[in-house]
């Protein structure tokens, strides 16, 4: 029981990181109706930018955090700008608009692996020991992780339904055309959105690096989390978080439980499932109401 217990609340963890990551791809999805593949280069961005600000600028955590945001915001913005704002001024296919993300996003991943090299860096340990409740110990970096991001979600949260600028992203969600007609600035939208996506990332990237390692090629984690938000329903940010937290908590138990050789095994084989018997995710998504 106490073993279950410890691999749930790690799930949980690796859960929130996910859903920072699926709510992106949500996110963005739910008002282009495409998916933004450059969020493994914003998420490597993220974890680079932190683990450098502490080794070798000895700032503090909380320092590393904002200084990781808001180059990766940075980074957010001017792919937004570079790299997908002239396909959209051509109306170009979606298509063309993924394509140009996945070449955005290895040209900079292959930067920085140039730059910093492929080696493994292990990230300080900025948070230490654990707590031991009912005999379950829970690492205090894990909870850390998992409050913090919770807390990045409930903010976005509040700025989707009770801002001016969340009208107009949910406006843009049900129809970027009319939205556009009734006033809403498209290109300001597309801003916001890109720039809350590097803030969702540079997290996911800081705390998957500091529980793993900081490495180039660390953002390939980002097939994880857009297989949990079409588990949760693409285009649903809810159903983001559901997806998240439900593959976090059964890659977990698998590795505990089984081997964690099969993990992948079991996450692809759920996602499979999902897309033959519930085609529109868990929470069944529609797509006139995805926000």
């Amino acid at each position: 029981m106490i073993l279950f217990l410890q691999q749930l609340v790690s799930g949980i963890s690796i859960g929130a990181v996910y859903s920072l990551l699926a709510v992106g791809y949500a996110l963005v999805y739910s008002v282009y109706n495409f998916t933004n593949w450059a969020f493994d280069a914003f998420m490597v961005t993220g974890a680079f930018a932190a683990f450098y600000a502490i080794t070798l600028f000895a700032l503090p955590f909380p320092v590393a955090i904002v200084l990781a945001i808001v180059l990766t915001v940075g980074v957010s913005l001017a792919v937004e700008v570079g790299a997908y704002r002239p396909l959209r001024a051509r109306r170009a296919p979606r298509l063309f608009m993924m394509i140009s993300a996945m070449g955005a996003s290895m040209a900079l991943v292959n930067l920085m692996n140039i730059a910093f090299g492929g080696a493994f860096r292990k990230f300080p340990q900025v948070v230490a020991g654990a707590l031991v409740v009912g005999g379950v110990s829970i690492s205090k970096m894990d909870l850390f992780a998992a409050v913090f991001s919770f807390a990045v979600l409930g903010l976005l949260w509040l700025l989707l339904e009770r801002t001016r600028i969340g009208l107009g992203i949910r406006a843009s969600a049900l129809d970027t055309l009319t939205a556009g007609l009734m006033g809403v600035d498209n290109n300001g939208v597309a801003l916001v959105i890109f720039g809350i996506s590097g803030v969702l990332s540079a997290v996911a990237g800081i705390f998957y690096g500091a529980k793993y390692a900081v490495y180039p090629y660390l953002g390939l984690v980002t097939i994880k989390a857009m297989i949990a938000s079409i588990i949760g329903g693409i285009g649903s940010l809810p159903g983001a978080v559901v997806g998240s937290l439900f593959l976090g908590i059964t890659e977990t138990l698998v590795s505990g439980y089984i081997s964690s050789i099969y993990r992948d095994l079991f996450s692809f084989s759920i996602l499979v499932a999902v897309l033959l018997f519930f085609p529109n995710g868990l929470l069944g998504a529609k797509t006139v109401d995805k926000l």
